[in-house]
């Protein structure tokens, strides 16, 4: 009895001590497999916000369409409807611009009183047109067949035909064929190719620097009478203050003085005073930029920089004047020249006066007087053309309310935001599908919830842009655009995307597995011992399975 109580002790310490073991190993188990590698998993993960793929995936079947309103406004029905029916037919096949054409008959009295631009003005201000559409009011007292005013508004004769009307919306106001090709060049750069209009014009931005630098080569000889403060006052800040809803504007001026042309013009003999004059080539032109570029502290700003800048021609290469590539002065007026360089700005030569040059002495300098108005008017113009208002086609019997000082026409403005629409709306489309192919095919690149909630911000932009130019609301359409794509390009220029960018999974695992493997080892051992003691027990010890029998 006393050998069997013995065995029996003996067996019950050894399977407690192999249950503790068992229990150990269960405990070691949940704490490394169930705790240490999930805890390692994310603290060593990525972090990574979900983002709206299938949305931004969408984006390619989101057509972009601006709807126009255009009203007729006719002395008799039966011209109204016809109008109605030719501009209805002419836009119908139309990609971009979607027209809604209505009409209403005017009584011929009312505008046989209205002789002058200011009166019918007064009239066409009684249909309260907002941003983006169009009114065509016929009227009797028309020398011209069109006279395209200073708002929204298009007067034309009674001789005037549909297909002039047409040609006017065409090509001065809806510009479908522009804004067509902004988008395919941008969605498809290969196939496509730009105009001269979209080459010149500066790429969207949400604000400009505007420079304007006078360059006085020789300061002991010349000088220039010129408040270059004053002028930028009174006359760039208002006309630029009129695209406030386009960008923010910042006009800066600089003086440089000491920095001759980089090239040689060619000596010419003429009639004039001089006997001589000094001719520039358009195929030297762009040489002139390098040397200008690199003195013009253009580089401080992060904002794209237009350069207008004023040359004062020294006596000794004076008159000098810009010829073409067939051999003929490109410009009559003889104390200004000016050129322009597409998305960078535009050159203005001043010659000094011939008689001051013929009496001035070595030691007496020679003062300059430039032509502020026609600088000003040139710098205008060119500043227009990089900003993408092109200048109207000629149209045989089309002419345009002239505007003091340069100022913009309403339906010129609006021409631009509907292009600077599309090119924002576009562009913001194609950087979020960018990122989003960038972010799936890389996973080790870190979206922080700042970049998450801009490339969701930006995708909702873009969709309730295009809402709302499908309404036919384009102002608000473009302000929306406009965010759209500031918000798109600070997601995609991010600093935090290239975070984790060359820390890739395998150098991950390498630098943690001599860590775990050593203490992994023996866990992935007893796991063994714990599947035995579990699901073999049983069968290894058949006592077991009889004791309740026995205690019966």
């Amino acid at each position: 009895m006393s050998g069997s109580e013995v065995s029996v002790t003996i067996g019950y310490d050894t399977a407690v001590d192999e249950k503790y073991s068992v229990y150990a190993s269960i405990s070691f188990a949940v704490l490394l497999l169930g705790v240490g590698v999930p805890l390692w998993w994310h603290t060593t993960a990525i972090p990574r916000v979900s983002l709206p793929y299938a949305g931004i995936e969408a984006l390619s079947d989101l057509d972009i369409n601006i709807k126009t309103k255009i009203v007729v406004v006719a002395l008799s029905r039966d011209r109204a409807e016809s109008l109605v029916h030719h501009i209805t037919n002419a836009f119908k096949n139309s990609n971009i611009c979607r027209i809604e054409v209505i009409y209403h008959v005017i009584s011929s009295n009312l505008i046989a009183s209205a002789f002058t631009h200011h009166e019918l003005e007064k009239i066409a201000s009684a249909f309260n047109l907002d941003v983006g559409q169009l009114l065509l009011l016929e009227t009797n007292n028309l020398n011209d067949a069109v006279l395209v005013g200073s708002r929204r508004t298009i007067y034309f004769s009674t001789e005037t035909t549909a297909f002039t009307l047409i040609q006017v919306l065409s090509e001065w106001m809806l510009l479908e064929k522009s804004l067509t090709l902004t988008r395919n060049a941008l969605t498809e750069p290969t196939l496509y190719s730009l105009d001269e209009e979209n080459r010149r014009r500066f790429p969207a931005s949400p604000a400009y620097d505007v420079l304007i630098t006078v360059v006085n080569p020789d300061p002991e000889k010349l000088k220039i009478a010129w408040d270059l403060r004053l002028m930028a006052e009174e006359y760039v800040e208002p006309f630029l203050s009129e695209l406030s809803i386009l960008s923010n504007f910042s006009v800066k001026s600089q003086w440089l003085y000491l920095l001759p042309l980089d090239v040689s013009p060619k000596r010419v003999p003429d009639s004039g005073p001089l006997g001589r004059h000094f001719a520039l080539s358009e195929d030297v032109l762009p040489q002139l930029i390098t040397p200008l570029e690199k003195k013009l502290a253009s580089q401080v700003s992060l904002h794209p920089t237009i350069n207008f800048v004023i040359y004062a021609v020294p006596c000794d290469s004076a008159p000098l004047h810009i010829y073409t590539r067939s051999g003929h002065r490109s410009r009559n007026n003889a104390n200004v020249e000016a050129f322009l360089s597409p998305r960078w700005g535009g050159v203005v030569l001043i010659n000094p006066p011939v008689e001051a040059c013929m009496a001035a002495k070595l030691d007496q300098p020679v003062t300059i007087i430039p032509e502020q108005i026609t600088i000003v008017g040139t710098f205008l113009t060119q500043l227009k053309l990089l900003l993408g208002i092109p200048e109207p086609k000629f149209l045989n019997g089309v002419t345009a309310v002239s505007l003091p000082g340069l100022k913009l026409h309403d339906w010129e403005v609006d021409a631009l935001l509907r292009v600077r629409t599309i090119e924002q709306l576009t562009s913001a489309k194609l950087t979020l599908q960018s990122i989003a192919q960038l972010l799936q095919e890389i996973g080790n690149i870190v979206i922080t919830d700042i970049v998450g909630n801009r490339i969701k911000t930006a995708l909702r932009l873009v969709e309730d842009s295009a809402e709302q130019l499908r309404r036919g609301n384009l102002a608000v359409g473009f302000l929306l655009s406009k965010e759209a794509f500031v918000t798109a390009e600070a997601a995609f220029f991010d600093p935090t995307l290239f975070a984790l960018l060359y820390f890739p999974e395998d150098q991950k695992y390498a630098v943690y597995t001599p860590l775990f493997l050593p203490a992994m080892v023996p866990v992935l051992l007893s796991l063994k011992n714990i599947y035995r003691y579990y699901f073999h027990r049983r069968i290894n010890n058949p006592l077991k399975e009889t004791a309740p029998s026995q205690n019966k």
